[in-house]
């Protein structure tokens, strides 16, 4: 079949969806090397690279606070200016540092994007391009912790307020608004890209502060990049121990595993498989599948023959619940159906109907989506200031891991003391090295750098999500390490 050039846009905006899907909530550690960011641009037909002029944009509306804004326009270019969202609030439970007034005593102007009153920070993701609000989670997620700490006082007297920038998923258009922002914020928080190499670049050098989680390994291995949830190349072994010991040795080692056919997806396909070799696990099916890929049938026909007893999958919901109808039309069932963090989606759970109750999923997020709000007070907390700045808006893991986010860089701002400056915040940065965002997330090192290792296990009854272990809130810590892979 010949492909007009419509609908080869269309597969290249599913891959780079896809690849920004797997890479975060399969919470793997699978990490962007900057030859993989730009091969999976260049799926995108007509996308400009990072060396050439990326046009003007229209930033999409975030907590209906953010207007037009023109887009960055190239590396060497002044970047087009972002937009000024809502103001924030930063605290954990009870309060970060929270003050009434408007700005405390003895407040000064500290450092550039500081005033006795506020603090201007940056936050650049990707809201519009290819895959229009695809990260637009990022921007939410801070904003909506912004706005909590900000009705405690702020930090210090000080509001706390967020210029956000789109980038359009492109790496020169990311660093152009990361050079445009640099002389008007403090820092940045929360930050969501598959092109953030381009924020990187602009950084490199400079002792600026970036709490956010890290899509390429040039944003990762930034001294002054500070993530909720550090996660080199490898995966956690923790769950593959769990299942062993609840399943047994005839059905770990006889494992099948789909994955999407694009590079993110692939490696974490095969850190998966060495990470669980280690404690004893066996995949003996694997299959690489392309995006919107209907007919499993043969993939049954062919595990049932092989007698596999058990499935993990790297796809999107849609994949995963064509796979799950599949099996079930054929009869063919498995002691194991861990579908992947990404079927914590409610499409998933209305297209594959029945054929998803009894399924098990490891995560490294609390149910974000509010099941665990009445045992996990930051899901309440983030649930409700998420519907403050963003009426409508679903959670989803951007939006949770840019909320953490928030609060790692509030924790560093209310130790830096009364008159922060960008070194003083980013020494506190350098002392946070056992985080969790009051349960939002297990325990990192984000100073070290250092990955989360335990995990929590949700299921599908009764058509709807339910957390299975720890059965009321927290994280499963002592069924084994983190293993951290070379590439």
């Amino acid at each position: 079949m010949r492909l007009t050039r419509g609908t080869e846009r269309d597969r290249g905006r599913r891959f780079v969806a896809l690849a920004g899907l797997v890479i975060i909530t399969a919470g793997c550690g699978t990490r962007l090397t900057p030859r993989q960011v730009a091969a999976q641009r260049a799926t995108i037909t007509g996308a400009p690279t990072a060396g050439q002029a990326a046009g003007s944009a229209t930033a999409g509306s975030v907590g209906g606070d953010v207007g037009a804004a023109s887009g960055a326009a190239g590396p060497s270019a002044a970047a087009g200016s972002g937009v000024t969202g809502a103001s924030g609030a930063i605290a954990g439970n009870g309060g970060i540092g929270g003050s009434t007034g408007a700005g405390a005593p003895g407040n000064t102007a500290s450092d550039i994007g500081v005033t006795p009153d506020a603090i201007t920070l940056g936050n650049v993701s990707t809201l519009t391009g290819p895959v229009p609000g695809l990260f637009k989670g990022g921007a939410v997620g801070a904003q909506a912790f912004f706005a909590y700490q900000n009705s405690l006082g702020g930090v210090h007297g000080r509001k706390l307020n967020l210029i956000v920038a789109d980038d359009r998923l492109d790496a020169g258009a990311n660093r152009a608004a990361t050079l445009d922002l640099l002389p008007k914020v403090f820092g940045f928080v929360g930050s969501f890209s598959t092109s953030d190499d381009g924020m990187a670049e602009a950084l490199k050098g400079k002792a600026v502060p970036d709490a956010g989680y890290a899509l390429s390994r040039a944003r990762y291995q930034s001294p002054v990049n500070f993530s909720p949830q550090p996660l080199p190349p490898g995966w956690r072994t923790g769950p593959f121990r769990y299942f062993k010991e609840k399943l047994g040795d005839p059905v770990v080692t006889k494992m099948a595993i789909f994955y999407t056919d694009v590079q993110v997806s692939r490696d974490a396909a095969r850190y998966i498989q060495t990470a669980a070799a280690t404690v004893g696990w066996k995949f003996i099916y694997t299959r690489a599948v392309e995006p919107n890929e209907a007919n499993f049938t043969a993939d049954v026909v062919r595990m049932r023959n092989q007698g596999v007893q058990g499935v993990m999958s790297l796809n999107d919901p849609g994949t995963q619940a064509r796979i799950a109808t599949a099996m079930q039309q054929q009869q063919f069932s498995v002691k194991l159906a861990d579908w992947g963090v990404t079927s914590y989606d409610q499409k998933f759970l209305g297209q594959a109907g029945s054929a998803a109750e009894g399924s098990l999923v490891d995560t490294q997020l609390a149910m974000y989506g509010g099941e665990d709000a009445p045992s996990v007070p930051e899901v309440a907390l983030l649930q409700k200031w998420m519907k403050v700045v963003a009426p409508g808006f679903t959670a989803d893991p951007y939006v949770a891991y840019s909320w953490a986010a928030a609060r790692l860089f509030a924790q560093a701002l209310e130790a830096a003391g009364q008159n922060p400056t960008r070194a003083t915040v980013l020494a506190a940065l350098q002392k946070i090295d056992d985080f969790d965002s009051n349960g939002l997330v297990p325990p990192a090192g984000p100073a070290s750098k250092r990955a989360p290792s335990c995990f929590m296990v949700f299921g599908v009854r009764n058509g709807a999500f339910v957390r299975a272990d720890p059965p009321t809130r927290g994280f499963i810590c002592d069924k084994g390490p983190f293993y951290q892979m070379a590439s």
